[in-house]
C-alpha cells in the first residue's frame, strides 16, 4: 500500500507517518463512537426523567 501511495521508494519516515495517521484515524473513530453512545445515554436519561415527572394540571 505504501508503494502505491509514495512510489517505489518508501523511506522509514513516510511509513511512520502512515502508521501515525492510521492510528489517529482509529482513535478518532473510537472517540466518535464513545460520543455517540454518551449522547444516546443522555437522550435516554432525559426521556426516562420525562416519563417519571408528575403530570401538571
Amino acid at each position: 500500500m505504501g508503494k502505491a501511495l509514495f512510489g517505489a521508494s518508501v523511506d522509514a519516515r513516510s511509513l511512520q507517518l502512515m502508521d501515525e495517521v492510521r492510528s489517529l484515524r482509529q482513535r478518532v473513530a473510537e472517540l466518535e463512537a464513545a460520543l455517540e453512545a454518551a449522547q444516546q445515554a443522555a437522550h435516554e436519561a432525559e426521556r426516562t426523567a420525562a416519563d417519571h415527572e408528575p403530570a401538571v394540571g
